[in-house]
């Protein structure tokens, strides 16, 4: 668009005070991190484990571990969930709660918030507006902007842009692993012409990883198949896994403060 173009620098601007410096907390409140990583929340009081069925408490440990696992597998490495449907943004929130030390971002949300911001609006903006508002390539423009900043961070799990197909954007997502969440199209998409709907979806095709949520199912257990598949994808791909995990163990050392 003419206004990003003509004012590029504002969002440049606006970016390099809004991101470098950021480090979100992580999706839980400093009184549960606490409790956690407390040496008596190490164990569950005997009184509950008794109230708890064992085979429940089993899994719960067994889930637990897998994600473990994974945080240690991956090495600092970011996960982008890629997809037309409305749950990936709830099953990226998820994912990022049970790998350690791992932050969530929502592209879109941060899209929407430096448009508002951009164009001095006092409402909040939401995802539908600002493609009614501005032509798709140059909110494509907007999400290459965005995703610029936040893919610095390791340890991140990355919500991305549905129309975020095009070879720079894969080339930004690929230093991670890209997961497709195959489901069906949200509705705020129905004004967007079927032509450009069948285009994100096939560039979506790119992924690495690709995950079909059963109709009905619980999402925590969504999650721990989508930890199980990711797992099993580096484990068939260590190639792979050698040029990522070099990237991300570079990106965490320039994301970390120098030593005092």
């Amino acid at each position: 668009l003419g206004w990003l173009r003509m004012q590029w620098f504002v969002f440049t601007w606006t970016a390099a005070f809004t991101f470098p410096n950021y480090v979100p907390r992580p999706w839980h409140t400093c009184d549960e991190h606490r409790l956690r990583n407390h040496p008596q929340c190490q164990s569950l009081p005997e009184n509950v484990e008794k109230e708890i069925p064992p085979e429940k408490l089993a899994d719960a440990w067994r889930r637990d571990e897998k994600a473990q696992e994974l945080t240690q597998v991956l090495k600092g490495c970011s996960l982008y969930l890629v997809g037309c449907g409305p749950r990936k943004f709830a099953i990226g929130r998820l994912l990022a709660r049970r790998l350690h030390q791992y932050r969530f971002y929502d592209v879109p949300a941060l899209m929407c918030s430096t448009y508002q911001s951009i164009q001095g609006a006092e409402e909040r903006i939401s995802m539908v507006q600002l493609c009614e508002a501005e032509p798709l390539e140059d909110v494509a423009q907007l999400s290459r902007a965005v995703m610029g900043q936040v893919q610095q961070y390791a340890r991140s799990v990355i919500t991305v842009w549905d129309g975020a197909v095009s070879p720079s954007d894969f080339a930004v997502m690929q230093q991670g692993i890209v997961v497709r969440i195959d489901e069906d199209t949200d509705p705020m998409w129905s004004a967007v012409p079927v032509e450009t709907l069948d285009k994100w979806k096939a560039g979506h095709q790119g992924s690495d990883v690709a995950l079909q949520p059963r109709d009905g199912a619980h999402l925590d257990d969504v999650v721990y198949q989508l930890v199980q598949d990711i797992l099993a994808f580096i484990e068939k791909n260590p190639a792979r896994s050698v040029e990522w995990r070099a990237t991300a163990e570079d990106a965490l050392s320039k994301s970390q403060p120098p030593p005092a």
